[in-house]
């Protein structure tokens, strides 16, 4: 398995590569090529860019849940893959696999903290899966799902 980080809150001295607080990272494993979360903004796609890395040959593209510091970027990978199939050139069509609540509304203090795109906008572009349980993506790599809060610290919505 190779992992390759695209975003996080570091950067590496002298590599000139940009960071956000958010995450995005790229996995390769058992011939597929996973896009783990994107961030706030369009990071990921330039620091993959310099890294000689294409994003246009997803198979995955997987979010962990819906707030806006991993989900934001798919705007711009959105976008990237509607430019590529408005001058026909043929993509992949990466499966995006999430929970099934993933687009509904998150605020905090009344600003939206979720995701900036629906299901319906992203479905021209990626075969959606999204559930609740756990899905294996490959042969040891799963997504998990729901995680139910069981526990007195965590923080619960009624």
């Amino acid at each position: 398995m190779k992992l390759t980080v695209l975003v996080d809150n570091n950067t590496e001295i002298d590599r000139y590569f940009y960071g956000e607080p958010g995450v995005s990272y790229l996995i390769e494993t058992e011939g597929k090529k996973i896009l783990f979360d994107v961030g706030y903004s369009d990071i990921f796609i330039k620091n993959a860019n310099k890294m000689g890395e294409t994003l246009l040959d997803l198979d995955y593209v997987v979010l962990s849940h819906g707030h806006n510091d991993h989900t934001w970027g798919l705007s711009y990978l959105n976008e990237l893959y509607s430019k590529q199939n408005r001058n026909f050139e043929k993509n992949k069509t990466p499966i995006l696999i999430a929970h099934k609540d993933i687009f509904l509304p998150k605020e905090f203090w009344g600003e939206n903290i979720g995701t900036n795109l629906t299901e319906e906008e992203l479905k021209i572009n990626f075969n959606m899966e999204l559930n609740e349980e756990t899905a294996f993506i490959t042969e040891k790599l799963a997504f998990l799902g729901e995680i139910s809060r069981e526990n007195n610290f965590e923080n619960k919505v009624l």
